[in-house]
């Protein structure tokens, strides 16, 4: 029988529909699959990321954005993943996209791949600390502790003889891995020096110097140095030279008449000394290692007295004089060879106030034996934190937030002249320097810059321990790292290893 028109037409249209329900379905199934695996993978790497290395604020902005991309989505996902023939293609495509996604917004990041156990009692706190081979040193009034830098786990611990506490210890270590410890009884002068072998903890061999007194158990920086295959002994005497490895004698320098020692420090090839003459003034010398042969005299621009003095580096020689004058120096000065005065870099600007040492003003209660510099020379530049008025704000109210930023600053010591500014995120709690760049740690980031250009070559987000304080950071490996912190009783562990 023959068909009508309207049947086919009918039928066309039926056909037609069929067709668009079984399109639209399609559709229904790929976009959900896609766009809901999207979402989900970018999530779900969201989460993982942190411990996989990864970290940034990128990652908080696609959270937020998988969790409101899932509400519309999460329907259609459910729709593609019940209908596997074109549901699970087009998840994987989306996985793919998200991850993708994902990859190309999130940041490198370091995580604390171990952490040592609280510090107890809860009053101590560390005065310094070394690296030395694969161990990291920390040495607290108490004791001496050496951890595996790989691991954590304690290689050896060293306690002072008797009912002695560390008052001093040498900032370097020298040949074979010797550090120089000085000790003595609660409020009695620091007068015995032990040379620890830090492989393993064993004493090499122990002097004693003519100290002035302390306040009870108290610590001291820079009293005693270790030069190559050397080590320089501070007395109110002047200073005695012994051989590292045994603690023969092998040479003493004495003071100017009027003179009393100060400090010590050490280099490659020269040891340089600091000394209170008279009243007001200050006394630098650079000595020859080998005999104690004086090379170089500075008289350094004070007239009332110093309150502080800190020999930044000896090659080349650039030294802190915080004078007690108001209007006196306060200024980082550089030297050459002959004791002529290359530059003056004040630490209290027009521009920036320079922390020096780490922890500001309060930095001579932190790390007391072996003091954290802010300011670090790489070559012929200082390089320091700059900080301004404002650098970090605290709001109150219902919603308390903090605002900060930070910056390195780089000034040359031929001419005191600043060469480069890098911005950072926050203020700087660690500086080290590794080869031609310096890492500059703040709460939730590691910065590494470029010292010769200032520029920042490499950003990486500390996603567990934030330092809140100053610490000692050190490098264990490529992208592995020691942090040592002065209080390791609260939120922040003695020492941790991050990678």
């Amino acid at each position: 029988m023959a068909e009508w028109p309207e049947d086919s037409v009918v039928r066309a249209r039926m056909e037609w529909r069929a067709r668009f329900v079984m399109h639209r379905e399609a559709w229904m199934v790929v976009s959900g699959g896609v766009l809901g695996a999207v979402f989900a993978s970018m999530g779900l790497a969201v989460l993982l990321g942190p411990a996989n290395g990864f970290g940034g604020d990128s990652l908080g902005y696609m959270g937020a954005i998988s969790i409101l991309g899932l509400l519309p989505c999460g329907a259609g996902f459910v729709w593609a993943l019940i209908h596997p023939r074109r549901g699970l293609p087009a998840a994987a495509v989306g996985t793919v996209l998200g991850l993708a996604i994902f990859l190309c917004f999130a940041g490198d990041g370091l995580n604390d791949c171990w952490k040592a156990p609280p510090d107890h009692p809860a009053t101590v706190r560390a005065v310094g600390s070394w690296t030395s081979g694969g161990l990291v040193v920390r040495v607290r009034p108490d004791q001496v502790v050496a951890y595996r830098s790989g691991g954590g786990s304690v290689a050896w611990r060293w306690t002072p003889p008797g009912e002695d506490s560390v008052c001093t210890m040498s900032r370097g270590i020298g040949a074979g891995g010797v550090g120089l410890v000085g000790h003595s009884p609660h409020g009695k002068p620091c007068s015995a020096v032990t040379a620890l072998n830090l492989a393993d903890g064993k004493e090499s061999w122990t002097d004693t110097v003519e100290a002035p007194a302390r306040d009870g158990d108290s610590a001291d920086s820079d009293l005693v140095a270790v030069v190559g295959t050397r080590a320089v002994l501070q007395g109110t005497d002047g200073w005695r030279a012994v051989r590292l490895a045994d603690g023969r004698e092998l040479w003493r320098s004495a003071p100017d008449a009027g003179c009393t020692p100060l400090e010590v420090a050490g280099g490659e090839e020269d040891v340089v000394t600091a000394a209170q003459c008279g009243d007001g003034a200050a006394v630098l010398r650079s000595l020859a290692p080998g005999d104690g042969t004086g090379r170089t005299r500075v008289d350094l621009p004070v007239d009332g007295g110093v309150k502080n003095l800190m020999v930044v580096s000896v090659e080349p020689l650039a030294v802190w004089v915080d004078a007690q004058a108001d209007r006196g120096t306060h200024a980082v000065l550089s030297y050459d060879r002959s004791g002529k005065q290359r530059a003056s870099i004040p630490v209290s600007g027009d521009e920036y106030d320079l922390d020096v040492m780490l922890g500001g003003v309060h930095a001579f209660d932190e790390f007391t034996a072996r003091p954290l510099f802010g300011g670090v020379v790489v070559g012929d530049l200082f390089i320091v934190p700059g900080e301004k008025p404002g650098d970090v704000g605290i709001s109150g109210g219902t919603h308390p937030g903090r605002t900060a930023t930070g910056r390195l600053v780089a000034y040359s010591l031929a001419d005191g002249g600043k060469r480069w500014t890098a911005g950072l995120d926050d203020q700087v709690t660690g500086v080290l320097v590794d080869g031609g760049s310096v890492w500059a740690m703040t709460r939730d980031k590691l910065t590494r810059v470029d010292a010769a250009t200032g520029r920042r070559s490499r950003e990486l987000d500390v996603n567990d321990t934030a330092s809140l304080y100053p610490v000692d950071l050190a490098v264990a490996g490529r992208e592995r790292f020691t942090v040592v912190a002065e209080d390791g009783t609260g939120d922040e562990p003695p020492v941790r290893g991050m990678s």
